[in-house]
């Protein structure tokens, strides 16, 4: 399945910085950091063809979890 990921395009792909990233003292004021990142994989065989699985990942979310969701 891996060696049928297409490359991800710019466009499938979101970063960015939880609310308050910066007022840690520990951050620069201007830091620019992702603290959140979302993507669309998509692979390209006959079983998964035209499904987007959606891919989350960030600091600070409301809840620690992994899931999968098949709709």
């Amino acid at each position: 399945v891996l060696q049928s990921v297409l490359p991800i395009k710019d466009e499938e792909v979101v970063l960015g910085q939880y609310e308050g990233y910066r007022e840690d003292p520990t951050v620069p004021d201007l830091s620019n950091t992702p603290t959140f990142a979302t993507m669309i994989l998509r692979i390209h065989n006959e079983r998964w063809e035209g499904v987007p699985f959606i891919l989350k990942a960030g600091k600070a979310l409301n809840s620690r979890k992994a899931e999968i969701r098949v709709q």
